[in-house]
């Protein structure tokens, strides 16, 4: 994608609104108009004349044939501008979330910092009084109470919220991420939870379309990967996606569509710079125009 190229699924977002509203008016503006009921009705009298009456009802079913159409077109033309607008909307959440819950766990990490020096100060109150002339008290004698942990981080706009809560287990670990992102209506909710070793995450993702991502991962010792995603759509066909890494970041990730279609990808060891290599799709068969499926000759 260029770098210039910028999405304001905002303005596509309240087109799509403006031209459903526009659609739902032409019907009834149609209808009730003195004009629907000049053409509806015998108003020749009325008129003066059965000729222009009968060139108003003319008219007039012909604009109600036009205007239907383009009522149905403005219908599609709103769906293709909300289509692209959520679309982007759903990867914006999702990254929303994501920058939510490091903040969150952020937040937390500076409090348990803090808490610990408190802690210690609660401890060691002595050493911070009654010091002799000229001499300073202790770095830790300036800690403060921190107060309860921040385990909820919100940030609000003018069109929705990001909403995290964190869930700890006695010893403050996080063991559980519970983000919801709404946005002029939409909601895109998201849960993790991690398993005591932390080795296993699990999360589940539902998006405003109604479409679902059930995602489980393993961290192996040596620092190598598994994961499973299955994502089901609004009208429940599933797609599995299984992804190994290997310590370096190389690895494989196999597709199975809803249909059955199975495509492959591999990776080499992540860059110089950190970034992860990108995916390569390996050819199908039916694509190597040199592979048979049975020994030549048979």
């Amino acid at each position: 994608m260029p770098d210039k190229l910028k999405m304001n699924y905002n303005l596509l977002n309240d087109a799509k609104k403006d031209l459903e509203d526009l659609a739902g008016n032409i019907k009834p503006t149609l209808n009730d108009s003195l004009f629907s009921t000049l053409a509806n009705s015998d108003s020749s009298d009325v008129l003066g004349s059965s000729s222009i009456y009968y060139a108003i009802s003319s008219l007039h079913t012909n604009a109600q044939g036009t205007m239907t159409k383009a009522e149905d077109g403005l219908k599609k033309l709103a769906g293709s501008f909300g289509s692209v607008g959520e679309a982007f909307l759903q990867f914006d959440a999702e990254i929303a979330q994501g920058m939510n819950v490091t903040n969150s766990n952020l937040a937390l990490s500076n409090w348990q910092r803090d808490k610990s020096q408190w802690d210690y100060y609660q401890a060691h109150k002595g050493e911070c009084e009654n010091l002799p002339a000229g001499t300073e008290a202790p770095d830790f004698c300036s800690a403060t109470n921190p107060g309860d942990a921040p385990l909820d981080q919100t940030i609000t706009t003018d069109r929705g919220n990001i909403q995290t809560h964190l869930t700890l287990d006695d010893q403050g670990n996080v063991i559980k991420e519970e983000t919801t992102v709404t946005y002029d209506g939409k909601t895109y909710h998201s849960v993790t939870t991690y398993s005591d070793d932390k080795h296993t995450m699990i999360t589940d993702s539902t998006y405003p379309d109604g479409s679902k991502v059930h995602d489980e991962t393993k961290i192996n010792g040596d620092g190598s990967s598994t994961s499973t995603a299955t994502s089901t759509d609004a009208e429940g066909k599933k797609d599995v996606t299984v992804t190994n890494l290997a310590g370096d970041g190389s690895g494989t990730k196999t597709t199975t569509d809803s249909d059955g279609t199975v495509t492959e990808y591999t990776r080499g060891p992540d860059n110089d710079d950190g970034t992860a290599a990108d995916w390569v799709e390996k050819p199908k068969p039916e694509d190597d125009y040199d592979y048979y499926p049975y020994p030549i000759g048979v």
